[in-house]
């Protein structure tokens, strides 16, 4: 029989047998009666598994009792059990079980909470730790920020981190410290704790309101509260073991009478059938369970195929999982780790060393998987990283790039070390090769890519330091004739995002959003360009952009350290072409292609732009006193830090028309 007549066939058996066995019992009102889950009362609209039938709850919010305590079944992974239940106003305290488990008395969260899908949702009352890890080359924060000494990247001991308790969770961008990766998790905040309490904050559970109809009306005419899985829908069960959609009758002896007459000939009509099946069904279920589950793969990879296909990718090779532990040497070298996954080197069969990108929460993230391969793999230019192939085995999910030997962008233009440390010759030769990359993605393509993403630590340069733009997880594809893009959420990272992300009064999203991008960080690349370390205690209040606009302006050098004729020209060259590319208003800043052409002229065919007034909540690292921009009438201007002074009241003002 061929494979899928033999599905159908399994799946007709299986749909009979449901049919025959979907009336469950006569709903008893004594079923239903509260249970005790160690201290905690349990009753509608929760029911312990295995004590209630399902009829007496909801069932995305079944409970599983262990040592005394009330689980979710449906929270990630059941970690999260139930601390309080307050049924007179639907409201519940949740906490995490991996609390529990913490050593040390140090815990910081890298993900958010994930409660899973449940008729509830976080309220509003509570209070939001936020925490900031990992953090790079960033300024010490306020003494609102309370440094945390643990750290979750044990390969990046060098790394900071920093927690903040806010009092709800409408804060703005201009609280978010840049340069770190940022996770949040709700708190009660009853107990008036300062922020070095955050692990007792957090052990204390938060607060989630349900959502579910009231039980008070059921409970009034003297019945159970329940819940109809055959219409999803809440039901009153009453003395008889009749059940109502709202609330028990007055008189309904007729009416149980026919209820129950019916409901005998049904069951019986569901016996038969099921003896009838019953034996099928047994021999066959296994076998059917084993072919859901190729079923549901064979489809997600399909459906990877064909995005392929209709992209037009190169030929992709797909390996097992198996294969890549055996490439990866089973993980053992690890290049990097970012917001989507963690990086390892590998080796092919052949001997050409590759980066192997282990994918985080793919259980939940296929669609941002289809995503990136299908950005990258339709891609072939010298500044855009190669994809070599991909993993898919239900949650385990990889992709292959070719290896850069020289790491990320970021490592040179922030490093302290001399030895590490780039010229401007080969900067401006890699800025170049960044913009004709770009340009690629804008234009050269059939379908246009929006990278969503351009930063340092997104610039890969391989042996010959030619840069290559990699990490293509927020990209956005979009058909050549459209050039603004449809968004739902806000993407990027704090410091780099455009203007027209925060709010759309400043413009549409559109291939310009990478171009304030890549300004910015030319605008690092110059700042960051520095042979000396920067003094906390020694910084100027003026917004970088400004002071390099002024100091452009009045002719002065913006180098540090040894000056010569050809560095100074390319250092003013790339200054002017980042304050292009920060305009405020998309249509006022140039096209990639524009912007190659600004890199490659006579600094003096260049035009000075109009003066920045927005910073996009920029984290940018700050520059030493000792660092001076020297002209004709001015000695001795401080090299500013890069935060803008109205940037917390702006910041406030885009939050606020999100919201909106």
């Amino acid at each position: 029989m061929h494979p899928s007549l033999s599905l159908l066939h399994h799946l007709f058996i299986i749909s009979m047998f449901l049919q025959s066995t979907a009336l469950p019992d006569t709903p008893t009102m004594k079923a239903c009666e509260p249970r005790m889950c160690g201290n905690l009362t349990i009753t509608y609209p929760f029911w312990i598994n295995g004590v209630h039938p399902s009829y007496c709850g909801n069932p995305s919010l079944e409970i599983d009792c262990r040592g005394g305590k009330p689980y979710l079944v449906d929270s990630y992974d059941t970690s999260y059990y139930m601390k309080h239940v307050f049924y007179e106003n639907n409201s519940f305290v949740a906490i995490s079980s991996i609390l529990e488990n913490v050593i040390g008395g140090c815990y910081i969260p890298e993900f958010n909470v994930s409660i899973g899908l449940g008729p509830f949702e976080i309220s509003e009352t509570n209070k939001v730790l936020l925490f900031f890890y990992d953090c790079t080359n960033i300024k010490p924060p306020s003494a609102d920020y309370l440094h945390v000494t643990c750290n979750t990247n044990q390969s990046q001991s060098a790394n900071e981190s920093f927690v903040r308790l806010y009092e709800n969770d409408k804060y703005g961008p201009g609280n978010l410290l840049s340069n770190c990766t940022i996770s949040k998790r709700p708190v009660l905040g009853w107990n008036p704790q300062p922020v070095d309490q955050y692990m007792n904050l957090m052990k204390d559970g938060f607060l989630l309101e349900l959502k579910v109809m009231s039980c008070e009306g059921c409970k009034a005419s003297n019945g159970a509260c329940g819940f109809n899985t055959s219409t999803s829908a809440f039901m009153c069960i009453c003395s008889n073991g009749t059940t109502y959609p709202f609330s028990c009758p007055v008189n309904f002896k007729q009416e149980t009478w026919l209820r129950s007459h019916r409901k005998m000939a049904l069951i019986g009509l569901a016996i038969f059938a099921a003896a009838l099946f019953s034996l099928a069904c047994v021999l066959s279920i296994f076998k059917l369970h084993k072919s859901y589950v190729f079923s549901k793969q064979y489809n997600q990879l399909k459906k990877i195929e064909q995005r392929l296909g209709i992209y037009g990718s190169l030929a992709l090779k797909r390996y097992r999982y198996r294969e890549l532990k055996k490439i990866t040497w089973s993980f053992r070298e690890k290049l990097g780790k970012g917001g989507f996954g963690t990086v390892y080197k590998g080796c092919l069969s052949d001997s050409t060393l590759v980066a192997v990108k282990i994918l985080h929460n793919s259980t939940s993230n296929v669609e941002q998987f289809l995503n990136e391969v299908a950005s990258i793999s339709r891609t072939s230019h010298v500044n855009v990283v190669n994809l070599l192939g991909f993993c898919f085995e239900g949650p385990k999910q990889a992709l292959i790039y070719e290896y850069m030997s020289n790491g990320s962008l970021d490592s040179y233009i922030y490093s302290d070390d001399a030895t590490t440390t780039l010229g401007w010759e080969q900067l401006y030769e890699i800025a170049i090769g960044i913009a004709r990359g770009l340009e690629y993605l804008h234009q050269g393509c059939n379908t246009h890519i929006v990278h969503f993403d351009i930063k340092p630590q997104n610039i890969l340069l391989d042996e010959d330091f030619r840069p290559k733009i990699a990490d293509f997880g927020l990209a956005k594809l979009c058909p050549p004739k459209e050039s603004i893009i449809s968004m739902a959420e806000m993407r990027g990272t704090i410091g780099f995002i455009a203007p027209e992300i925060f709010s759309r009064s400043f413009g549409v999203v559109s291939t310009k959003s990478d171009v304030y991008s890549f300004g910015m960080m030319l605008l690092e690349i110059v700042g960051g360009r520095r042979n000396v370390k920067p003094s906390v205690d020694n910084l100027s209040q003026e917004y970088f952009p400004h002071w390099i606009y002024h100091c452009l302006l009045q002719g002065g050098e913006i180098q540090i350290g040894d000056v010569t004729p050809v560095t100074e020209e390319i250092a003013r060259k790339m200054a002017l072409v980042g304050l292009w590319c920060i305009q405020t208003i998309p249509h006022n800043r140039p096209s990639m292609g524009r912007v190659v052409e600004m890199l490659e002229r006579d600094i003096r065919d260049l035009e000075m732009p109009p003066k920045p007034y927005l910073d996009s909540a920029s984290g940018f690292m700050p520059l030493p006193m000792d660092c001076t921009c020297t002209s004709t009438t001015s000695s001795h201007t401080q090299y500013p830090p890069m935060v803008s002074p109205e940037k917390s009241a702006l910041i406030q003002k885009l939050s606020s028309e999100r919201r909106n």
